[in-house]
Formats: structure tokens, C-alpha cells, sequence
């Protein structure tokens, strides 16, 4: 089967004056469609257009023909992979701990009164323990004279270059996952499989987790963040936290609950990990996600 191609016309209007136009432009991609917003950027990008307004995607329509040079990683999911599970109302993340609260405080039938007719808005309220969702530890969450989410530095948690360990359908990981690799300054992302467990009650029993001699490796190797596509990065058997404690006494921080790290390359992208400014917080729930530069 040949390959998939899109023509179009465009034209492109510029901020400050004049602009250009293209008819029957043809692009390979990498799929089977394209959004126009997407055709957009790879044109401005393509092209290094500056000064740009609007852009039209005109007469657009999808051809079989073959490539005429190696596709160009333009889809959104080629930048940006999303790492986080979605948070709704009553979702368990952690057996005993209560469920998110996700309501209206002021629902758009309330708000009605408020506005003249066809205005509304609604504003959420929502309830919930910190430990919801995919989430980010800081030393505060196991020390109580540790750093809390606002007194950790911004480039903490973003921009932060990444390496993925497979250790997919392995309980137990030790530090001989860790070896042998350059993983200094990084954050060190562990694949295990388990997010497909997630939000069913397998998800809480027989979880995988690394052990203390991996956190001590990890933390003599100096590595910035430690995220787990797991229940947790302890062994929650018994009642010791030893990677907990040796990470975040450390100032080495912990994402738990990832998901989608079964698309991430070993290396070369950066992983993103922003929560809330809060004070007296030491964990709070993330939109983690890992980037990629597609400038090349």
C-alpha cells in the first residue's frame, strides 16, 4: 500500500502586512489525517515564517502516493506524551484514602442569574487528600523540616532530561537495573506495566517497587527525580518506607502513578512534572508528561 499524502492550498496573512499563498501543496505524514491546525505549524515551522496571523487550510484532501522523503514527526503525540491518569470523581488512587470530591460550586444553571442571557459560567470545587492521581513527592511529604512543593526550585520539576528503565513484569527491582548507565542529574523513569492495572483492584495487591540498595545506587548516582508507573516505589508489605526516605532525604523527588511509559524511548526527551505552588504540601497530583525537540 503507498503511502499517505495531503494536498491543500493556503494562505497565510502576516501582523505586519502582506502575505502568501500555496495551491496544491502536497506533504507526506505519518498517519492518515492531519488537523489543519496542525498543517499550520508545520508550515510556519517548515518554512520559518515570522510575524505570522492568520493561516487558512483550504481545499485540503488525502492522497495514496509514496513519500517523497522520510515523514516529518509533527502530530502532537511526537512533542508531547502525556504521563498522567486522568483524575475524576470517586476515583481510589490508594486503598483508605478518600476519594476525590469533584462537583459544581457554582453550576452554569446558578450562574444564570448572574449574567444577561447567554452568559454562564461554572466554577468547580473539589475535594480531595494530596495523595490523588499521578502525583509528585517532595521531601516534606516524609520530613517534617523538608522542603514543602513551594520551596522547591521551578527547575525541579521541568526541562528535566530523562532516561526510561525497562524493568516491565518485574516485581522486585534492584539497583543492577540502574547500572552501567549515565543517569547523573536525570530523571529516571521506571517502565513496569502496571499502569494497565489501573483503577481495579490489582492495582493495589503485588505491585512492583525498587528496593533500598536501588535507592542508595540512585542516590549515590545523584539523580534528580525518580517516577513509577507503579501503586508505589516502596514495598508497601511492611511498614518501612527505605526509598521514600532515601530519595526524599536526599531532595531527590518521586513521581508515583505514571502511566504511558511503555511510548517513551530509552533517552533523549525531557520529562515535566509542574504541581501548585502550596505551602505546607509535600505532595499534590501533576499533569506529568515527557517532551520532545522536533526542531531537527
Amino acid at each position: 500500500m503507498n503511502d499517505k499524502r495531503v494536498v491543500f492550498d493556503f494562505n497565510i496573512s502576516f501582523t505586519n502586512g502582506g502575505g502568501i499563498q500555496g495551491q496544491d501543496f502536497r506533504l507526506d505524514i505519518a498517519g492518515d489525517t492531519i488537523t489543519d491546525q496542525q498543517l499550520a505549524d508545520y508550515i510556519v515551522n517548515d518554512m520559518q515564517l515570522l510575524m505570522v496571523g492568520k493561516i487558512d487550510i483550504l481545499n485540503k484532501y488525502y492522497i495514496n502516493e509514496k513519500h517523497k522523503r522520510q515523514p516529518v514527526n509533527i502530530l502532537p503525540n511526537d512533542k508531547y506524551i502525556d504521563l498522567s491518569h486522568t483524575i475524576f470523581d470517586g476515583l481510589v488512587t490508594y486503598k483508605g484514602l478518600p476519594s476525590p470530591i469533584v462537583c459544581d460550586y457554582l453550576s452554569r444553571e446558578q450562574s444564570r442569574a448572574n449574567y444577561e442571557p447567554g452568559t454562564e459560567f461554572q466554577i468547580g470545587k473539589i475535594e480531595m487528600v494530596t495523595n490523588t492521581g499521578t502525583y509528585i513527592d517532595c521531601p516534606f511529604h516524609r520530613f517534617e523540616h523538608g522542603k514543602d512543593l513551594s520551596e522547591i526550585e521551578l527547575e525541579r520539576f521541568a526541562g528535566l532530561e530523562a532516561i526510561t528503565i525497562n524493568a516491565e513484569n518485574i516485581t522486585r527491582i534492584d539497583e543492577s537495573f540502574f547500572t552501567g548507565l549515565e543517569i547523573r542529574n536525570k530523571a529516571v523513569l521506571v517502565h513496569t506495566g502496571w499502569a494497565k492495572h489501573w483503577n481495579t483492584p490489582q492495582y493495589f495487591d503485588g505491585h512492583p517497587y525498587l528496593t533500598a540498595n536501588a535507592a542508595g545506587h540512585l542516590k549515590d548516582c545523584g539523580v534528580k527525580l525518580v517516577g513509577i508507573d507503579s501503586h508505589n516505589i516502596d514495598d508497601t508489605a511492611g511498614k518501612s518506607r527505605p526509598v521514600h526516605t532515601t530519595l526524599l532525604g536526599a531532595e531527590i523527588l518521586i513521581v508515583e502513578h505514571l502511566c504511558n511509559l511503555d511510548k517513551l524511548p530509552a533517552s533523549g526527551y525531557q520529562f515535566n512534572a509542574v504541581p501548585p505552588k502550596f505551602k505546607g504540601a509535600g505532595t499534590f497530583p501533576v499533569r506529568a508528561y515527557a517532551s520532545f525537540d522536533t526542531s531537527n
